[in-house]
């Protein structure tokens, strides 16, 4: 029949009755039985059926539903050709197995989930905790981590790796150009704030890095009928290692130095990482080790110092600020912005969800709706809607005997004739990667940051998830995840004892606003992109206050320790790195180059300004977009309110003043080093 606007199921129906169907059957259904079956595809074309069946089928190995022939073969195996091949689903292959999970690693997995942000596998990882019935009882460890997984691109980056799919995408290179690219991927990992592609590249004929937010629009797998196919010879070698990979990203020994001039207690992470510091009338002046001229300019730019050595480094400082204060000349251009929406729910979600529904409904026999909804986070008329949906579901246009029986009222919900459901699904592919993701995170932390029972947990449970899915078999070779608090590790790991051990720490801080000395009560250490933090609670400001390890000039772990306080722990954890509802809003035009800077500012709305991206955000002080803007060298402009980009470009044009004094001084050598370094 020509399915009606009033009959036709919507896609979760249709994707949940699917999987029933196919679970419940001993043979299997045929391409043509259940294109008779399901009201969705009847009336489509030939063509238009199979687009729309080979969705469904990919839709269902996301969730993690292996279909299989009559015979239990997997689809690679088939003769796609054949009519009477059979579509069914596994019984035994469906579940969830059982981990079984001692106290210990139950809550490292819980800690995982938290790990794992941003709206794509974060809500993976948050769907899978809450299917395995994790917590996190372990207490609150020294460290702790946030891993962006916002990028687009990973999540099918994942499968493709996995699969061993050879892709094509468009990529943007450092220097701003985009070319096409054709590989083959071999893993991914994070480090320094960025997620990273390595693969086969046919196009330089080896191995390469790829960073995610320089890859334009969708990642493509590729036919082996098209002209970029990737051969084979460019798989993953037999010893790649991820975690190799990115510790090849470390920078190359610096073999330059600048003298700087920076106010006292100043300087931020220049002076962090000083390797000599001189105390003059004028301020500090600082030896700090470098590669080459351009990196540098942009870090010097940002904190106003002062250049002293060498000449070439002058010039490009002053060069930067110039492009900056010509950005910021004049009436801003005009731009449009509009409201930041969400987007629709993929389906993968919707479905997996009421999977779920139906295997706590029916493992709990008869929970109260209440149950059902703190279980989902649902509100009762949303609770109402899905249980009516469920209750169209079961074997495609079945008999009443092969639908879903849903009954429920004020004290209780039921759900018969779901055995074949009653147990969690499978994690899928997604799912268990966000978790290995959070683990491998806290693997990498700093010494110190958990206990060596918890780091033999977060292994054996590493383990047991690579042994869920087949296709995660190899993933401690093909993901890796390295904190970042481990580029300055002696200064992570002599906080996190503090930490541990309840002790009083004095700080030497270059704080772009509080510089200064410090006395500090350590709470927690902070991985937050490529930024390390200590949280804690600051004895000289008496409130919570959280330090970037890239600020601190130096650490003293005193003798002196500090009494527990769960609720000035608590107020320290609660301290949020984000600007807050009661800070300014100003608009920013960011370069394309700096596109995945501008979102990581969690943008309250996105536009245009002519060909650059607009967005508005939340600053607590100017100081901040100062800093931003100089360091940007004319790509971030300052375009509303009026005030504040008044306010930037009269700062501008003070450090470009400066600069200009310091290009046009008397010149002095750089100085040539073996192997130069900060002090922690």
């Amino acid at each position: 029949m020509v399915p009606t606007t009033e009959n036709k199921p919507d896609r979760t129906e249709k994707l949940v009755s699917l999987t029933y169907a196919l679970t419940t059957t001993r043979i299997g259904y045929t391409r043509a039985q259940l294109r008779d079956m399901v009201d969705d595809y009847a009336g489509l074309s030939d063509e238009a059926f199979e687009r729309k069946f080979e969705r469904d089928k990919e839709t269902l190995r996301n969730l993690g539903v292996v279909i299989v022939d009559g015979k239990g073969r997997g689809e690679p195996s088939w003769d796609a050709g054949d009519p009477e091949r059979r579509y069914r689903v596994l019984p035994g292959e469906y579940p969830l197995p059982a981990l079984e999970l001692d106290a210990t690693q139950a809550a490292v997995l819980g800690l995982a989930a938290r790990v794992v942000a941003g709206g794509g596998l974060g809500r993976q990882a948050a769907r899978a905790a809450e299917r395995l019935g994790l917590g996190a009882e372990l207490g609150e460890p020294a460290f702790s981590a946030v891993i962006d997984t916002e990028a687009e691109q990973l999540e099918p980056l994942i499968r493709h790796v996995a699969l061993g799919n050879p892709i094509k995408f468009t990529y943007r290179t450092a220097d701003g150009r985009t070319e096409p690219r054709a590989v083959m991927p071999w893993g991914l990992g994070h480090r320094h704030g960025h997620w990273y592609l390595a693969a086969g590249d046919t196009r330089r004929d080896g191995e390469r890095l790829f960073r995610l937010d320089r890859i334009q629009g969708t990642v493509a797998q590729l036919s082996p009928k098209a002209e970029d196919y990737v051969p084979q010879a460019y798989g993953r070698p037999e010893r790649f290692s991820m975690a190799e990979a990115l510790d090849r990203l470390e920078a190359s020994l610096p073999s330059r130095v600048a003298r700087l001039l920076v106010p006292e207690g100043a300087g931020g992470s220049l002076a962090a990482r000083a390797s000599a510091r001189v105390h003059t009338a004028a301020g500090v002046e600082l030896e700090v080790s470098y590669r080459d001229d351009a990196s540098l300019a942009h870090e010097v730019a940002a904190e106003g110092a002062r250049v002293l050595a060498p000449r070439s480094l002058a010039d490009e400082v002053a060069g930067q600020l110039a492009l900056a204060e010509e950005t910021h000349r004049g009436e801003a251009p005009a731009f449009k912005l509009a409201t930041r929406r969400g987007g629709r729910v993929a389906a993968e979600a919707t479905v997996s969800r009421a999977l779920d529904l139906v295997a706590f409904v029916v493992q709990r026999g008869a929970p109260t709706p209440l149950e059902v909804m703190e279980r989902f986070s649902l509100s009762r008329d949303e609770l109402d809607a899905e249980l009516t949906r469920l209750r169209n579901c079961g074997v495609p246009n079945g008999l009443h005997d092969e639908l879903l029986d849903v009954e429920w009222d004020d004290d209780a919900v039921t759900i018969a004739n779901a055995q074949a459901l009653a147990e969690p699904i499978n994690l899928n592919l997604a799912e268990a990667s966000a978790l290995l993701i959070g683990l491998d995170a806290m693997s990498s932390a700093p010494e110190g940051g958990y206990s060596p029972e918890a780091l033999e947990a977060i292994g054996a449970v590493a383990s047991r998830l690579r042994g869920l899915r087949p296709e995660l078999a190899d993933f401690e070779h093909v993901l890796a995840v390295r904190a970042s608090s481990r580029e300055r590790a002696g200064l992570a790991a002599r906080l996190a004892g503090a930490v541990e051990e309840r002790r009083l720490v004095e700080l030497d801080y270059a704080g772009s606003s509080t510089p200064g000395i410090r006395v500090i009560e350590p709470i927690r250490l902070l991985d937050v992109g490529a930024r390390s933090y200590v949280q804690a609670w600051c004895r000289t400001r008496q409130a919570p206050r959280t330090f970037r390890l890239d600020r601190i000039v130096g650490a003293r772990v005193l003798d002196e320790r500090f009494p527990v306080d769960t609720e000035r722990a608590a107020a320290v954890r609660g301290a949020v790195l984000t600007p807050s509802d009661g800070d300014a809003e100003a608009t920013l035009a960011w370069a394309p180059a700096w596109n995945d800077r501008a979102l990581a500012h969690s943008p309250l709305r996105v536009g245009k300004a002519g060909d650059r991206v607009a967005t508005q955000i939340r600053v607590r002080d100017s100081s901040y977009l100062v800093r931003l803007a100089a360091s940007a060298a004319g790509d971030v402009e300052v375009l509303a309110p009026p005030a504040l980009r008044e306010a930037t470009h009269r700062a501008l044009l003070a450090r470009l003043t400066a600069a200009r004094a310091d290009a046009s001084a008397e010149p002095e050598s750089a100085a040539t080093v073996e192997n130069a370094g900060g002090d922690c």
